[in-house]
């Protein structure tokens, strides 16, 4: 896994990116929270002699794969910036 978002040094960790620069995705990436199968992964092995699972892969891998890059362009729309504005927001709204 390769990290670009922090660095660490004798004091500590820190952001190597201004929080404008780290969106979603940078952090999605770097938690390693999908394998080279992508982000839905089932059935290794379905039962060939079964007609669903003969033609699952082909009637859901495509499908599947389109929701997963327009996820993943979202995500490169928000970034930590973002968060850190929505949610001194809020409670800049809780305290009036």
């Amino acid at each position: 896994m390769i990290c670009y978002t922090i660095s660490q040094g004798k004091s500590g960790i820190a952001l190597a990116k201004e929080l404008d620069d780290i969106t979603f995705f940078d952090v999605y990436k770097a938690v390693d929270c999908i394998g080279e199968e992508g982000l839905f992964h089932f059935h290794e092995n379905p039962n060939t002699d079964c007609p669903v699972g003969r033609n699952i892969h082909q009637a859901l891998d495509e499908k599947l794969h389109s929701v997963q890059e327009a996820m993943e362009v979202q995500m490169k729309t928000i970034t930590l910036a973002d968060i850190v504005r929505s949610t001194r927001q809020a409670i800049q709204k809780e305290l009036n």
